[in-house]
This record gives C-alpha cells, structure tokens and sequence, in this order.
C-alpha cells in the first residue's frame, strides 16, 4: 500500500505531516492508539491506513467536537471521512475531554494528541503517563518547534511555550515543517 496525503482539512495537510504519523505507526508497530484532537480525521486517516496496511492495531480517537470553542469539526463530518478512505474498522471516535482522561488515563502503545498544544499541556501529560513511555509508549504531538511556538494565539494568550521543554521532554522533532509534529519515547533528562 502507497500512502495518500488524505483529503481532509487539517494543518497538517499543507506539509503532508501524515506522512511521518504513517511511517511512525508503520516503524513501532502500536496496537491501541489514542488520539486527541481529531478535527476532521486527517491524522486519524493517515494512522489507520498504516493500521490497515499491517493488518492489526485500532485507534481511540477523542475530541470535543462541537463543545470546542475554536476550531472544531463534527463527529459526523470525521466519519464520513474515514469511510472515504475506507479505515472506519479501525478506528472508535469519541467525545472524551483530555484533562478529564489525565484524571485517568488510559493504557496506550501510541498517543498523539492535538488539542492547542502548549508546555503546560505536555508537562502535564507527561507527568500523569510517565510510566507508560518508560515501559515504551510513545508520544506523538503537534509542535515542538521554535516556528509554532511564535503562532499568534501562544503569543496572545501568553501560552508556555514548547521549544525550551525539549531537553527535559527529550523530544524529537520529526518534521519541522509547519506547524511540526514530534515524539516522545524515552524519558532520560525527565524529572
């Protein structure tokens, strides 16, 4: 199977960042996935198609839909979307609020989270699943890089950015191409 850059409004798109997230999943293999943010399903596609191609893995797929108060899509609009694509098998969409799940959270083998990202958020989220990336989960996200960290709504609502956090994250940036996308998946300078 050939990747697609899928159809679906998301600013990933624009970089074809759903590349990396299918090689991501294609490279460790995860057999549950959960995922924040979903929008339209763009990054939800580009894990299942690679879910698809091995045959086995299924994704949680949470967002707020309607209740977001920004940008948001619908639950309807992101299925439609994943039977276009034909990957609807291996994903389960949900309406879950992330600090509700960090109360918690669930186990997970790949988490990729897309929720207005800041350093607060990740601190967070890294201090409630410390051991599952330790016993090897992984942790994927938008942004890490200096270029996102300087958009418009970090700066006005004065958000904490994420760039300085990568040393004690110990995060890759695996494409800085706007807006970025980066993993987490070990914890040496964590403390």
């Amino acid at each position: 199977m050939t990747y697609i850059n899928p159809d679906v409004n998301s600013s990933y798109k624009k970089n074809n960042l759903g590349k990396n997230i299918y090689n991501v999943v294609l490279k460790h293999r995860p057999k549950k996935i959960v995922e924040f943010g979903t929008l339209e399903g763009y990054s939800t596609i580009s894990m299942a198609l690679a879910l698809k191609e091995m045959g086995e893995g299924h994704i949680y797929s949470y967002d707020l839909w309607e209740k977001y108060p920004y940008k948001h899509s619908t639950i309807s609009a992101c299925k439609k979307n994943l039977k276009k694509y034909d990957v609807e098998k291996f994903v389960t969409l949900g309406q879950i609020d992330f600090y509700e799940w960090l109360k918690d959270p669930e186990d997970f083998d790949l988490l990729h989270i897309d929720i207005s990202n800041d350093g607060d958020i990740l601190n967070n989220l890294v201090a409630t699943v410390e051991e599952q990336i330790v016993n090897g989960s992984i942790i994927l996200f938008e942004g890490g890089s200096q270029k996102r960290d300087e958009i418009e709504w970090m700066i006005k609502y004065n958000k904490k950015p994420i760039f300085p956090l990568r040393e004690k994250l110990n995060y890759d940036i695996i494409n800085k191409a706007f807006p970025s996308i980066s993993m987490i998946k070990d914890l040496k300078n964590y403390d």
